[in-house]
């Protein structure tokens, strides 16, 4: 190879590098920052399934004019991440926020229904 383009293509490599990474350190940040909401409709969780960021948080509601009771699998018990688990249930029109801290895939239901479904995988990092 010619030296004359060995510099340049150190230097553009250099450059790319470093764009690539700042844009990976604003998407983060971007992601953590979204406001997640999953609502249970008639038809079930929407989302149904979600991906997120380790130390971020969902907030789950319902307008269906039921109670209900956002819980992780296994039914009835909750076990499989007994944290994720709003304890009661919770009043249509109101609201629940669950902040994962442990990544995995969580599936989870309607205590109260809980032919309801839905997941949420918690991923470390971008």
């Amino acid at each position: 190879m010619n030296k004359r383009y060995l510099i340049p293509i150190i230097f553009i490599t250099i450059v790319v590098g470093i764009f690539y990474f700042l844009k990976l350190s604003n998407s983060s940040l971007e992601f953590k920052s979204l406001a997640i909401t999953v609502e249970l409709k008639e038809e079930g969780f929407y989302p149904s399934e979600i991906a997120i960021l380790k130390g971020q948080t969902v907030t789950f509601k319902t307008n269906r004019g039921k109670t209900f009771w956002p819980a992780s699998d296994l039914h009835p018990s909750h076990t499989i991440y007994p944290e994720f688990d709003s304890k009661e249930p919770i009043e249509s029109e109101q609201s629940w926020t669950f902040k994962f801290n442990k990544i995995g895939e969580w599936k989870y239901h309607d205590h109260l229904a809980p032919y309801y479904k839905g997941a949420i995988k918690v991923i470390d990092k971008v």
